[in-house]
């Protein structure tokens, strides 16, 4: 494992970025839904198998290196042909971009596709889906349009990881038990022991910029390799812990709970 990573700073946030979209929007789900930090609203296109095209226009040239889309679209990483769904970002410094293009992989089938590469300073970025045959509405759940910020070493061993699953069970007269499941959330928990103040400095840029608990983000336990998958978090609630043992050597732990 290498390169725990934590996209937190959404350049797509902007509520001016947006400056033109292909695919009629659905009037009850406009562009305001896009980059909210939440996944339960969503644009939508106003008709089935719309090919969808939104414009960024970022008002000068800023740094990405990396793109993420939460989405109900069924993704596979290729080319556009006939017959499949893609999802891509074309980028450049002109309007429409065409300088760059970048394809978005789609790990696990999550919902949730990425690309992680190289950083880029361009001013306009185009998402686009293509593909027709898809029956439902294209939605897009969150976007993000920025940098990461990778942890120079990992975490120590056993990895805290856990799967939270919610159910109900009603039993009947006649003891016949129902079980009706809610949801299943991720949460982790990293604990990091002796690291430098230029490592904790970057812990705190993120937990000051996302307010502790208050503001998701995405995370991904290894940003160099596409197999594995993207996730939007939170801190859990005071779970952030530092300690200063020796002058300029930090003791640190948190926990991060998946968002629905």
């Amino acid at each position: 494992m290498s390169n725990i990573s934590f996209m937190y700073r959404n350049l797509a946030e902007n509520p001016y970025a947006i400056v033109d979209i292909i695919g009629t929007s659905n009037t009850d789900f406009g562009t305001n839904r896009i980059a909210d930090n939440n996944l339960q609203s969503y644009w939508a296109s106003n008709s089935v198998g719309t090919i969808a095209s939104i414009l960024f226009d970022m008002g000068s040239s800023v740094w990405a290196d990396s793109f993420i889309v939460v989405h109900n679209l069924p993704v596979v990483n290729t080319e556009p042909s006939a017959g499949t769904y893609t999802l891509y970002l074309n980028a450049g410094n002109t309007n429409p971009p065409t300088t760059s293009t970048y394809y978005l992989s789609n790990p696990a089938s999550l919902g949730t596709s990425m690309y992680y590469g190289t950083a880029v300073n361009y001013r306009y970025f185009r998402l686009l889906s293509y593909g027709t045959s898809f029956n439902e509405q294209t939605k897009f759940n969150e976007v993000f349009i920025g940098q990461r910020d990778n942890f120079s070493i990992n975490p120590e061993y056993p990895l805290g990881h856990e799967l939270d699953s919610s159910t109900i069970v009603t039993e009947s007269e006649k003891g016949q038990k129902r079980v009706y499941h809610k949801y299943s959330r991720n949460r982790w928990n990293f604990k990091y022991s002796a690291i430098d103040d230029a490592m904790w400095g970057t812990m705190r840029k993120i937990r000051s910029y996302c307010g502790g608990s208050y503001k998701p983000f995405f995370f991904c336990i290894d940003s160099d390799d596409n197999k594995f998958a993207t996730y939007f978090v939170r801190f859990g609630k005071n779970s952030f812990k530092h300690s200063e043992i020796n002058y300029g050597i930090h003791d640190v732990s948190f926990e991060l709970i998946e968002e629905l």
